[in-house]
């Protein structure tokens, strides 16, 4: 069970719009963040206060299905002690072993004493805790719902104390006031690693750290090495895909300035090989701009106009990819998907 983590960091980068934050902290800078995640693969940092004061909430709660969805998220994070609102902003490092157990530091209006209460008084969680070097790491695991009981009235159920934690239970660490530490017992354990100079920590990446500082005022920014094991299930034999063995780096960012803004590079390891990759997704640019204009269809015919924001061009070994989905447009793009599915 890693809802605390897991959830938050899924709801939030679909919802943080709508997030009202306190100000009674002043937000932990993302370097701090970083600093207390392991090395790995992957990182991304998500910059709270940006992303609430866009448009992008109103335009996302408008939709009947979505905020449902949302409100369930939250509702569900709740029976955990932890509420959206109290999340500020967040970063997350994946590992080498692969991406399903990211480390995730996160910082908020939520304070350890009170999501430990919280925590115990729910009857949907066993809290247990550890030591490890000097940090009390907590681990929560669900309490399953009780089966339907077959024995007499009279006989007591089976005490909550009985459950025992597990593998996939969220393990987190507080390091200040306001800051916390989730993921994976591995990746929390790895943090407090970090923390005590027994392992680098993903500041230490030079490679990743200088793709996420090329544009540091972004709401979400993310950078990734790639491995040939990666690159090889990107092959496609129904699509001319490009060639994409020659990228070792993917790092971009995602504003919500003037809607959705994406602006993406693929490091490849020349000039020769990250021309090719641009003229040949520039080629499936033009395929799918021809073939969805040519639709009837109204909502195919609004993909097909986002389409033509995006711009792919090859600069020295670097393949950039931009494009913007105006808010309008996402606005009627939803709409029509909603009307489509009632």
């Amino acid at each position: 069970m890693r809802k605390i983590g897991f959830l938050m960091i899924l709801v939030a980068l679909t919802v943080v719009a709508g997030v009202k934050l306190s100000a009674a902290r002043p937000a932990t800078p993302a370097g701090a963040l970083l600093e207390a995640l392991p090395d790995g693969i992957g990182v991304a940092v998500v910059d709270f206060q940006k992303i609430a004061g866009s448009s992008l909430w109103a335009t996302i709660n408008a939709q009947e299905k979505l905020k449902s969805a949302i409100d369930k998220a939250q509702s569900e994070m709740s029976d955990l002690g932890v509420k959206l609102s109290d999340v500020h902003s967040f970063a997350m490092v994946f590992p080498a072993a692969g991406m399903n157990s990211p480390a995730v530091a996160l910082t908020g209006g939520f304070e350890q004493t009170d999501l430990l209460t919280r925590l115990r008084a729910s009857g949907k969680v066993k809290l247990t805790s550890e030591k490890y070097k000097d940090f009390d790491i907590y681990r929560a695991g669900s309490i399953p719902a009780a089966a339907p009981s077959q024995k007499p009235s009279g006989t007591k159920p089976v005490a909550a104390s009985v459950v025992t934690t597990t593998k996939d239970d969220t393990a987190f660490v507080f390091y200040d006031a306001n800051m916390l530490v989730t993921g994976s017992l591995e990746a929390v354990r790895a943090s407090v690693d970090v923390k005590t100079g027994a392992r680098p920590g993903i500041t230490q990446n030079a490679r990743l750290m200088d793709a996420l500082a090329q544009n540091p005022a972004a709401a979400i920014r993310f950078a990734l090495s790639l491995t040939p094991a990666m690159t090889s299930g990107l092959q496609s034999s129904d699509l001319p895909m490009p060639e994409f063995s020659s990228v070792t780096l993917v790092f971009g960012t995602i504003d919500v300035a003037s809607g959705i803004d994406l602006n993406a590079t693929l490091r490849s390891d020349n000039a020769e090989h990250a021309k090719a990759i641009a003229e040949r997704l520039n080629g499936l640019l033009t395929m799918a701009r021809g073939f969805l204009g040519s639709m009837s269809d109204p909502k195919v015919a609004q993909i097909a106009e986002a389409l033509k924001t995006v711009n792919v061009i090859s600069a020295d070994a670097d393949v950039k990819i931009t494009g913007n989905l105006p808010m309008d447009l996402l606005n009627s793009l939803l709409s029509s998907s909603a009307k489509k599915g009632q």
